[in-house]
């Protein structure tokens, strides 16, 4: 990975961490002063976006122990963070459920307050207008697992709002036309979102703790028949690749040859994992070393082949 991408990565990482909260605060506070159930439960998902963020970024950082050297305290309060939130939320969301479930019970359920649904109207707009900037002027440097992951959530995040607005909608219109039935259309919202949100919240909780992680080792015959043609490398002197829930996770380690650059070795490596994620859909994450090739003997890679038009057995 490029200083660059991790640049990128890590302004992608803060920019959505203060947009989830701020989504948080407005629909929170808008859905706490107007009752509506639909919008608290949008608020939790919105919270629980922002503790899957820490949980993804120290769960990786605890299994490669790269800010272990940088500050060890900052990782013990970021894994506490990426444990708490979820938690809440989910607490949070099992009491919104509860009380939805209590409000569809009811005879005649109250319709939602004109400010809930200019509340979801504002979030909605804004979620959308802010992931639409970060994708033209941030996604475009990092990189692209990273790209597919920031894609997948917002993608939630913009179907649940969806859901939430069209129950508040519905059940505007059924006060407004005397549909009776179309009332129940915002407890309804509240209650699926509020069971969205407690199924992630406990998938971030369960793979958080050490443990409950289940990896499965897959076969990487393909993965290593296709990375071995990348022009540049000399031998793959390990490839281990484990299933994961989000995909296939393939951690790779690369010879080259010493007389390559820093920026020629960066260039093999980032081939290799294009080549790898371009080739194989369920591949969802690369973690490449490149190490120089060693050797007592004269060597030539494939680097070196293709300069020269006569063929040689040394290789």
């Amino acid at each position: 990975m490029t200083t660059k991408q991790q640049r990128a990565i890590h302004v992608m990482f803060w920019m959505e961490v203060c947009k989830n909260t701020v989504l948080t605060i407005v629909k929170g506070s808008v859905g706490i002063a107007s009752g509506n159930r639909a919008l608290l439960s949008d608020a939790l998902y919105s919270a629980g976006e922002a503790g899957s963020l820490f949980t993804r970024k120290y769960q990786v950082w605890s299994g490669n122990g790269s800010p272990a050297e940088s500050s060890e305290k900052r990782k013990k309060v970021g894994q506490f963070i990426a444990l708490i939130v979820p938690l809440l939320v989910l607490l949070g969301g099992l009491q919104l459920a509860i009380s939805s479930v209590k409000v569809m019970m009811k005879a005649d359920p109250e319709p939602p307050h004109i400010s809930a649904l200019i509340a979801a109207v504002i979030a909605f707009t804004f979620a959308e207008l802010w992931f639409q900037y970060e994708w033209r002027h941030t996604y475009k440097d990092a990189e692209r697992s990273i790209m597919k992951q920031y894609f997948e959530q917002h993608r939630y995040a913009f179907y649940t709002s969806l859901l939430v607005l069209t129950g508040i909608i519905l059940s505007m219109i059924g006060k407004s036309f005397d549909y009776f039935y179309l009332l129940y259309a915002e407890p309804m919202a509240a209650l699926v979102t509020s069971g969205i949100v407690i199924w992630r919240s406990y998938l971030l909780i369960t793979g958080h703790i050490p443990g409950q992680k289940e990896e499965s080792f897959v076969d990487t015959y393909d993965y290593m028949q296709t990375v071995q043609r990348v022009h540049g490398i000399v031998t793959v002197e390990h490839i281990c690749a484990y299933e994961r829930e989000e995909g296939i996770h393939i951690d790779l380690t690369i010879t080259v040859n010493p007389r390559m650059t820093v920026a020629e070795a960066q260039e093999v490596a980032e081939r290799s994992k294009v080549l790898l994620m371009g080739r194989f859909e369920q591949v969802n994450s690369v973690q490449l070393k490149v190490v120089p090739y060693q050797s007592e003997y004269p060597y030539k890679s494939n680097c070196d082949l293709a300069e020269r038009e006569t063929n040689t057995l040394l290789q």
